[in-house]
Order: structure tokens, then C-alpha cells, then sequence
């Protein structure tokens, strides 16, 4: 049965459709759209899983959410000859795992939080400043990893920098790598890549 993934525009989904661009697995994309006023996802969502958010991935009788877990369902099931991620035994693999869940993690936290308050007046809160350190200090994170390495795993691509793509093409949107020179090389390499090609067809 065709895997089906659930996207919702907007969203941290994007990154499974790369992936799954990178993969080459037959797949169905269903599309989402947000709610124009709230930014909110649609009531639909719901019907697949309990917390209504996407990506969602159905594969047969399976529904999986969390984009780390989906990208790992892949890695398992159908990537079997390690050609998006390194075998448990390799010296890349504690590296490819800690990228794969700072992408929902620690690294990726406080941009998400800048989300959610852009809505809100912060001026003059303490924890604007505090956001805005915590931004530089993943920012710095990356830079340096990849200033050592041209990939987020180490010498070559992997899951691990379709799950961190995201986060840079939005720091890319609000000027963010003018000062990072390895993240911007690293963001040009991605761009050039027929999977991230599709995944910009399909829409973010």
C-alpha cells in the first residue's frame, strides 16, 4: 500500500516530504490548509490522530505523528541499504541522531517559541531577550558544526539534514545566515538538490 503523508502547508512537514523526495518510496501527498485567522491547522486533522497536527504518516493500517519518529519509521522500513542514514555501528551515527532530534528539540525550540509570541506585545518582558539568546546560541550551534562538517551527520547526506532544513530555510527567510557563512554554503548545497527541488514543488 502507498505510504500517505498528511502536509500541512506552512508546517514542519515540509521536512517529510523531502525526505521522502530523497527516498524515492511511491507515496501520496494530502494537502492542508491553514486557517487564515488563527493559523491553526484544520479540524480535519483530527480524524488521523488525536492531536490533529501534521505531518501525519499513514502507511497501511499505521498512523505515526512527531516528525523524528517518522523520519526514523522510514529509516527503519525502507531504507534498508543505509543510504540516508548510518548504520548504528558507524562513528556517524550518534551524530546523525542527535541532529535528527534537535530538529524537534533543543536547537529548534526557540524559534518555534518566536512563532508563537510574534502574536503577542513582548515589550519590555524579559523573556524576549531571553528568546533571542537562546536563537543565537542554536544558530552559533550550527554554525560551528558545520564549519567542522559539510553535513549535519558528518561526510555525507542523510535524513538528519532534511530534518534540519527547515529550521534554516526559515532562518534564510529572515536573514539569518547574512553572518553565517558554513550554514549559508550548506543551505546553497541543499537548494541544488533534486529533492529539495520537489519539495519546494510541492509547497511549503
Amino acid at each position: 500500500m502507498t505510504l500517505k503523508l498528511h502536509h500541512l502547508n506552512a508546517s514542519r512537514s515540509q521536512r517529510i516530504v523531502w525526505l521522502l523526495a530523497e527516498l524515492g518510496v511511491p507515496h501520496e501527498i494530502v494537502h492542508y490548509k491553514r486557517n487564515e485567522e488563527t493559523n491553526l491547522a484544520p479540524p480535519d486533522l483530527l480524524q488521523i490522530h488525536p492531536m490533529g497536527k501534521s505531518p501525519l504518516l499513514e502507511d497501511g493500517d499505521v498512523v505515526i505523528a512527531e516528525t523524528g519518529a517518522i523520519a526514523e519509521y522510514h529509516m527503519g522500513r525502507y531504507d534498508t541499504d543505509y543510504s540516508l542514514h548510518p548504520r548504528p555501528s558507524s562513528p556517524e551515527f550518534p551524530r546523525y541522531l542527535e541532529w535528527v532530534h534537535a530538529a524537534e528539540g533543543a536547537v529548534f525550540l526557540p524559534g518555534l517559541l518566536q512563532v508563537y509570541f510574534a502574536r503577542v506585545d513582548m515589550t519590555g518582558n524579559p523573556a524576549q531577550a531571553m528568546m533571542a539568546a537562546e536563537r543565537e546560541k542554536a544558530a552559533a550551534t550550527i554554525e560551528a558544526h558545520l564549519s567542522k562538517y559539510p553535513y549535519f551527520a558528518g561526510e555525507r547526506f542523510t535524513a538528519a539534514d532534511c530534518l534540519m532544513g527547515f529550521q534554516i530555510l526559515m532562518s534564510n527567510a529572515q536573514g539569518g545566515l547574512e553572518n553565517r557563512p558554513a550554514t549559508k554554503a550548506w543551505f546553497e548545497k541543499m537548494q541544488a538538490r533534486p529533492g529539495w527541488q520537489k519539495m519546494m514543488e510541492v509547497g511549503i
